[in-house]
This record gives C-alpha cells, sequence and structure tokens, in this order.
C-alpha cells in the first residue's frame, strides 16, 4: 500500500500510462499562480510560458509548489521515496489564438534515460475540451515513435504556421484520435503521464485565457544524455550525483535565473541536440 495510490492504482499507471484527476492545490493558490505569470509579464516583457524546462527556476511560486508535500506523496508511491525536480513549464494558451500541441512523447527530447519520469500537469484554470485540454494515447508510453519536426516553435518565432507550442514543432504521425482519452481537470486538480506518454492538446476556444503548469519529477538515478545539467533534490536522498543542483529564484539573482532558463530551452528546442526516444 501506498501513501496515496493503491496498489491497483500503481499497476493501472504502468500499464496505460497515465492517471487522472486528482486534487491538488487550494483554487486561491491556482489564482495567485496565474497573477505571478501576470506580473512576470508586465514586468519583464516575458511570457512565463517561454520557458520550457525551467520555469521553476524564475518564479518563486512554482519553486515552492514542485515542494508540494501533498503531490510528492503520489509521486513516491510511483517513483519511489528519492525524487527530483528535472524541470516545469508554464502552459498558456490565450483565447482564440490558434496555439496547440502536437502529439509527441517528452522522451523524445528531455534527454533523460532510463525512462522513469512522470509528468504532473496542474490546471490553474479550467482545463476541458473547449480549452485545449491534455489528451493522452493509452499505452504509447511502451515503445519509442518516430517524430518529424515541422520547425515550427512559438507564436512569432519560427516560420510556417507558429501556432505550434512544441519547442521544435514535433510531431507523430498518423495518431488514431478515436483512441485519445481528453485528461480534463477543474482548478487544482492534476493528471499524471509516464515520461513516454505521447500527448497533444488543441487551441483554447473559451472566453479567456487558459494556464497549466507541468513538472517534470524523476528518480536520482536517471541520468542526463546531454551535457551534465541542472535539477534540485525535493525528497529523500541522491546517492547518484548525475546532477548538478538547480538555485532557487530570488528578487536578487530573477535576471541571472532568466539566462539560465533560456540555455536551457535551447537544449530543448537546437535541432543540433539529437536526443534519443
Amino acid at each position: 500500500m501506498g501513501k496515496l495510490l493503491t496498489q491497483e492504482q500503481v499497476d493501472q499507471f504502468y500499464d496505460q500510462g497515465f492517471m487522472y484527476p486528482f486534487d491538488g492545490i487550494s483554487k486561491e493558490r491556482c489564482a495567485d499562480l496565474v497573477k505571478a505569470c501576470e506580473r512576470f509579464e508586465e514586468e519583464h516583457n516575458l511570457s512565463a510560458a517561454f520557458f520550457k524546462l525551467k520555469g521553476h527556476c524564475v518564479f518563486p511560486e512554482a519553486w515552492d509548489l514542485i515542494a508540494d508535500s501533498h503531490i510528492l506523496d503520489y509521486a513516491e508511491d510511483l517513483i519511489g521515496p528519492n525524487i527530483m525536480a528535472f524541470g516545469s513549464r508554464f502552459w498558456i494558451k490565450p483565447h482564440a489564438d490558434g496555439t496547440f500541441v502536437s502529439w509527441h512523447q517528452d522522451s523524445a527530447y528531455f534527454g533523460c534515460l532510463p525512462h522513469d519520469m512522470i509528468t504532473f500537469w496542474l490546471a490553474l484554470t479550467p482545463a476541458n475540451k473547449h480549452t485545449g485540454v491534455l489528451r493522452v494515447m493509452p499505452e504509447s508510453h511502451r515503445d519509442g515513435l518516430d517524430h518529424y519536426e515541422t520547425g515550427e516553435d512559438e507564436p512569432g518565432v519560427a516560420e510556417g504556421e507558429k501556432k505550434n507550442m512544441l519547442g521544435r514543432g514535433q510531431t507523430i504521425p498518423d495518431m488514431d484520435e478515436d483512441k485519445s482519452v481528453h485528461m480534463e481537470l477543474e482548478v487544482g486538480q492534476f493528471s499524471m503521464h509516464h515520461g513516454r506518454m505521447a500527448h497533444a492538446s488543441g487551441p483554447n476556444n473559451s472566453d479567456s485565457p487558459r494556464y497549466g503548469f507541468s513538472f517534470f519529477l524523476i528518480p536520482p538515478h536517471v541520468e542526463s544524455t546531454l551535457d551534465r545539467r541542472p535539477a534540485r533534490l525535493l525528497r529523500g536522498v541522491d546517492e547518484y550525483n548525475h546532477w548538478d543542483e538547480d538555485l532557487p529564484p530570488t528578487p536578487q539573482n530573477v535576471k541571472d535565473q532568466i539566462a539560465g532558463a533560456h540555455a536551457s530551452n535551447a537544449q530543448y528546442t537546437d535541432p543540433k541536440f539529437k536526443l534519443a526516444s
């Protein structure tokens, strides 16, 4: 018996590759995170969604969130008592601007082996079919799937349609949408999916921006397939020393943290970094 999950639930997760919904944080805390994103954009003329891997290293509110003991209890039931945060990202879809996320596996682009990563996706505003909810392909985590790259990036940056929110516009072709599962969440709820889970999301067709926050947790035995990179130990001990240490965001180091997060983006977006699925 785990702390929060039954053995049946754990078995289901590793069989299907995902689980939802679970109650995470209060609606008030979600609203505070949205306000933090809005303040940041006003102060720095930069969207919180810009940071593809290290959002928690820029936002104190996100730094605290990924260490939430209630959420970590779920993670412990899936990956054990020693837990590190590899990365995190705010997902912000403005009203009716057409931005979407194509079908992909994070494992093909994050540069981590073995594939023991769990992604937590937290709804800061309602996440449903109308707002562009995360959808997954059951059992797709069992194999590495072939991707092609469209070369798109954040809207307004790359050539082409400029609506794909992924760093390289990476896409798995010919997915059977009829088999996909829309993981609808209320504010403050979260879903969990395996690092190899194929997932995607459509545009936000509601009258308000849609905010989500995802963070990627690993046990310390997972290694970086790129250069040595930073992560953060959240619970337990690290007996492997595969990772350097992420620094917490403070008012004094915010510019340096932004620069560091920008550099981390490059390892995800630049095609010269060949990553394995």
